[in-house]
C-alpha cells in the first residue's frame, strides 16, 4: 500500500508533468475534466499541497511575480514520485468495485408497471447513447491535440463500459418481455 489518497495521486500526477502553481493546478482540473474521474476541489487542492508538502511529498519555491505578488510553485519530490509510482501499480491492478445508482431502480423495479420500468430503461438507454456519443467527440477532440496513449485510454474506457451497460439494458428488457430488442 502506498498510502497516498485517490486524489493525492490524482494531484501528485499533475505535478509529475511539470512543477505549477495552484492556479495552474486548477486550471489543468478543469481542463482535463477531471473532477469527473478525481475527488480533487478547488478547495481540495490547496489542502492536499499542504499536507503534502508536510509529509515530504511535494517541494515548495516561493518566489515573487513581476506584480511584486508572493507565488508558491510545487513540484513532485523523489518520495512523492516512488509513493505515487506505488499508488499506480496498486490501482492498476486490483478491481475497484463501483456503485451504479441504477441498480437501486433495477432491483425494485418489481414495484412499477412493466411498461413503467421500459420506458424508464428505454430513456437510460437514450443517455448511455448521449454519454457514448460525447465521449467519442471527446476522444476526437483529444486525438487532435495529440494526447499521449494513456490520457485517450481514460477518455476511450467509459466508452466500453457504457456500451456495456447499453447491452445489459438490451438483455434486461428483452427478458421483460415488454419489447423486442434488434
Amino acid at each position: 500500500m502506498s498510502g497516498l489518497s485517490n486524489a493525492e495521486a490524482a494531484l501528485l500526477g499533475l505535478l509529475a508533468d511539470g512543477p505549477m502553481y495552484p492556479y495552474q493546478i486548477e486550471r489543468e482540473v478543469k481542463f482535463r475534466d477531471m473532477r469527473f474521474w478525481t475527488e480533487l476541489s478547488m478547495s481540495g487542492i490547496y489542502k492536499l499541497l499542504r499536507k503534502l508538502e508536510k509529509e515530504g511529498m511535494v517541494l515548495l519555491k516561493s518566489e515573487i511575480s513581476t506584480e511584486n505578488r508572493l507565488r508558491k510553485l510545487y513540484s513532485i519530490s523523489n518520495m512523492g514520485m516512488e509513493a505515487l509510482k506505488a499508488k499506480i501499480k496498486e490501482i492498476l491492478s486490483a478491481v475497484e468495485h463501483t456503485r451504479w445508482q441504477v441498480d437501486i431502480g433495477t432491483y425494485n423495479s418489481h414495484l412499477l408497471k412493466k411498461e413503467e420500468v421500459r420506458d424508464a430503461l428505454e430513456k437510460y438507454r437514450v443517455s448511455l447513447e448521449d454519454k457514448v456519443k460525447g465521449y467519442r467527440e471527446l476522444i476526437e477532440f483529444m486525438r487532435g491535440l495529440n494526447c499521449t496513449l494513456n490520457h485517450l485510454a481514460v477518455a476511450k474506457r467509459p466508452v466500453f463500459l457504457l456500451e456495456a451497460e447499453m447491452q445489459w439494458v438490451d438483455s434486461f428488457l428483452s427478458e421483460l418481455g415488454v419489447k423486442d430488442i434488434d
